[in-house]
């Protein structure tokens, strides 16, 4: 829907005093593709308060979210920095550290007035990493009204909004989080029905089957949106009758796609391009409607450049590029945007161990560019999962990236059918690492083009800009394979998922050749650990080593051998953090407190204060430099034989010790090569070490 010139004259913009501080209305819906308002052209969708702001703005057409999935793409909108540059906060329900500070914390400390409604930041656990209040704000929420259908949040945002302003300092300029939870699952079944929606007029998306179950649960979706519009309606109207409206920088949008499958929690058209609509009596475009690449990064940025406050941090910097200059008429700065990103990580409890599926998507005017980094994993989800008393659950019964709903339930129920099968296969089937699509003429993406060789040269361009930009960002998934993401713990629920088929052939593998497996990845069964206890826990598979006062150790005290080892190979595979030491002991014993007295340890430590680095016989070889760095999961293979260590990292020789027989440890009685147990090191309160992986083949 395309505004006129006209409608822009009619446009009164005031000239602010230079005292007046703008305020800033961020509005943000739950799960919406972009193509669900009325402004875009949807039939079936009523916005009329988000179409006024397009009207009395600038509506943009492509606008992309930092992260199909909501508390990753909500903390990049906080921070303006892209998920892959904020740790914990760029993955699903986590934590949110605090160094990375959010735009209203840092209006806060200007003398702003702050709060938010609805959803600010979240699932997640903010204040894990030192946070006291939501990054969006303090909580406005006490305001409800009955909720029309079952679902919808019975908060009333609006009123929450009304009862925010009352509380501001007169002249005080405020900022504010309106964020609803709706279009969220679940949506009261038939909804749209009783509202009246005409199934007729809904339009089904190109990866679904037309079907009156799809278009009645996308007629349900909509009845979600026409709520959210509805309260943003009435802030609208709060604003104009508080004489605010005009110096208020108001930006509504969504956090990411629809909830249906193949949208949200997919790098895919429908997961990750968002309505965007801007109004601020500061706008001086003569168009109202802009084809401009926009990452939600660049939000961020705008809100500072528009209120003239700069970003505190110059260790943690902005990522996006402030529409300002666009917003003030400037077309040149808008078509020098050539591309934008979006990315995910974990998104639902829907694999073994917790594992993510890792996405990184790149968006041009033409093409979409996609790489999938672990093809081998499910993209939905794994098909099944396993019941509370360990049991394989019903055939189909995963897919856990995918909400629950009415148009997943028709596929799994109809796959079989010549009519939806295509879809349903779709929706769940694993992926190749790279995928292209040409959104203009396929905004479904459907057909992939990447590999064709009438496309080599295109996809070679995408690729190589893919690349560099990831690069100069700092990925992890393109700098080392990204294991750090895989290491950050979800804090919501938790599901149990069958040993995929790569996992269980490699475990066969591993024990045919005599390995046997001292950790089963669920809990610490044939483990001991010295006070306090709780320096070791379980995270997405991995032990977490984090000592929690003073060091600790934790002992394998199982059955294999009695733990009691002479000669030995042992592979570990583990992950430093940055600044933190750890270590894995062999020929030790269990000891109450303190630094085991027997046995070596062997070191792990990229960079702690400490100098001597990963691989060495700690005290006995130290090696000056880490053969590995941090965030990054290696193998130790340790073998002892007789009088004998030798230390590999990575397949890689750093240490061939033979230990004199007349050997004294000038601290530690004990500390050499005899026969004993293993320890895993949790070494002090600011060193984080993981491990996975711990098999033991005795020699004889």
């Amino acid at each position: 829907m395309r505004y006129s010139l006209l409608a822009a004259l009619l446009l009164v913009v005031p000239s602010l005093r230079a005292e007046e501080r703008p305020n800033v209305l961020f509005v943000i819906s739950d799960d919406q593709s972009w193509l669900h308002a009325s402004a875009y052209g949807c039939e079936f969708v009523q916005t009329p308060a988000f179409d006024r702001v397009a009207r009395e703005g600038i509506l943009f057409n492509n606008a992309f979210a930092a992260s199909p999935g909501c508390s990753p793409c909500r903390a990049a909108l906080l921070t303006g920095r892209h998920i892959w540059q904020i740790e914990n906060a760029g993955t699903h329900a986590s934590s949110f550290p605090a160094r990375y500070r959010t735009f209203p914390e840092v209006l806060a400390e200007n003398g702003y007035h702050v709060g938010y409604t609805g959803k600010g930041w979240g699932p997640g656990n903010y204040k894990d990493d030192g946070r006291k209040e939501n990054p969006a704000g303090p909580a406005y929420v006490g305001e409800v009204l009955e909720s029309p259908y079952k679902g919808i949040s019975n908060k009333n945002y609006s009123a929450n909004f009304k009862n925010f302003l009352s509380q501001k300092e007169p002249d005080q300029p405020f900022c504010f989080w309106y964020g609803a939870h709706e279009p969220h699952r679940g949506f009261e079944k038939g909804s749209g029905l009783k509202a009246g929606k005409v199934l007729e007029k809904v339009e089904v998306p190109p990866f679904l089957p037309d079907h009156p179950e799809i278009r009645s649960d996308l007629a349900d979706y909509a009845v979600e949106i026409e709520w959210f519009d509805r309260h943003l309606g009435e802030i609208l109207d709060e604003l104009e009758a508080a004489g605010e409206l005009d110096n208020t920088l108001i930006i509504v949008t969504s956090d990411n796609g629809m909830a249906f499958p193949r949208a949200k929690a997919n790098c895919y058209e429908y997961g990750i391009h968002m309505p965007l609509a801007i109004r601020w009596g500061g706008i001086n475009s003569e168009s109202h409607e802009s084809d401009a690449l926009v990452a939600f990064v660049d939000l961020t940025a705008t809100i500072y450049d528009v209120v003239g406050i700069p970003h505190p941090s110059t260790e943690y910097p902005l990522a996006g590029h402030s529409l300002l200059p666009l917003l003030q008429g400037d077309e040149d700065d808008a078509s020098d945007r050539a591309f934008v990103f979006s990315g995910r990580e974990r998104h639902s409890s829907s694999r073994y161990q917790t594992l993510a599926y890792p996405q990184r998507a790149m968006r041009t005017a033409e093409y979409l560019y996609i790489q999938n980094f672990r093809p081998e994993r499910w993209p939905a989800g794994a098909p099944q999962k396993l019941n509370n008393d360990g049991t394989l659950g019903p055939e189909h019964g995963g897919y856990h990236d995918i909400d629950a709903c009415p148009s997943l339930s028709f596929l799994i129920e109809h796959r079989d059918d010549p009519n939806v099968e295509g879809y349903f296969h779709y929706a769940v089937d694993m992926r190749p690492e790279i995928e292209i699509f040409d959104i203009v003429n396929d905004p479904g993406c459907l057909k992939n083009l990447a590999g064709s060789p009438d496309f080599a040269e295109t996809e070679e361009q995408l690729a190589s800009q893919f690349q560099q930009y990831l690069i100069e960002t700092g990925d992890p998934r393109i700098l080392d394979g990204g294991d750090v993401f895989e290491t950050y713990r979800r804090y919501s629920s938790l599901r149990s998922f069958p040993v995929p088929e790569h996992v269980a052939h490699h475990r066969k593998e591993m024990e045919q050749d005599g390995w046997i497996s001292l950790f089963n990845g669920r809990d610490l069964e044939g483990w001991t650990a010295s006070p306090p206890a709780d320096s070791f826990t379980i995270i997405n598979g991995m032990i977490r080593a984090h000592a929690t006062q003073n060091q600790s150790h934790l002992f394998y005290t199982g059955d294999v051998e009695g733990a009691d080892f002479t000669d030995f190979e042992l592979l570990v595979e583990g992950m430093t953090t940055p600044g933190s030491n750890g270590g894995v002991y062999f020929h030790t014993k269990f000891q109450e407190e303190g630094f085991p007295n027997a046995g070596h340890e062997v070191q792990m430590n990229a960079s702690h204060k400490n100098p001597t680095r990963t691989g060495s016989l700690f005290a006995v070889e130290n090696l000056p430099e880490s053969p590995v760095g941090d965030d990054v999961f290696f193998t130790l293979h340790i073998q002892v034989q007789r009088d004998t260590v030798q230390i590999e990292v990575d397949d890689e020789i750093v240490v061939d010790y033979t230990e004199p027989e007349d050997y004294q440890h000038p601290r530690y009685t004990e500390r050499r090569i005899d026969h004993g147990t293993f320890a895993l090191q949790a070494h002090d309160p600011e060193s984080t070490v993981y491990f996975r992986e711990i098999w033991v083949r005795p020699l004889d």
